[in-house]
């Protein structure tokens, strides 16, 4: 069952959300899932990166909202996804062509922010719709 709704960056600067189980309603519909966005930022050695795990719900809603997102960020907008609502925040903003930033921003916990960069190409974008595809479809599992 496992899967990434979403996956920014290369080996050793990655950004993803890893849901691992859905909680189901009575009637075997799913409420939620429950998963992890994973960090792993810059070089730790070298005492100037970051690595961590954060825990977290997702819901239909924010798959729909990451379709959205996914779209504007097709488009060349610069887009957030849960801003304000209650999880962890995802912000992404071009830096060129080839590069976003991304930013996790942890409110329910530590209250900090880990931004990391990260080279997208068309391939991610053909990527990032089939992993949205592949939520979609553990959600309408009944």
């Amino acid at each position: 069952m496992p899967c990434e709704l979403f996956r920014f960056g290369v080996e050793g600067n990655v950004v993803a959300l890893r849901l691992d189980s859905l909680d189901q309603r009575p009637g075997g519909s799913v409420e939620q899932a429950s998963g992890t966005i994973e960090i792993d930022c810059g070089d730790l050695a070298a005492g100037r990166g970051v690595r961590g795990v954060l825990p977290t719900f997702v819901a239909a809603d924010d798959v729909d909202a990451w379709r959205k997102v996914l779209d504007a960020l097709d488009m060349g907008y610069d887009v957030a996804w849960r801003e304000d609502l209650r999880a962890d925040e995802v912000h992404v903003r071009w830096e060129d062509d080839d590069t976003l930033i991304v930013t996790v921003r942890d409110r329910m916990g530590l209250l900090t922010d880990v931004t990391t960069v990260a080279p997208v190409s068309d391939d991610w974008f053909d990527d990032a719709y089939d992993r949205l595809e592949r939520v979609y479809a553990l959600f309408e599992r009944r």
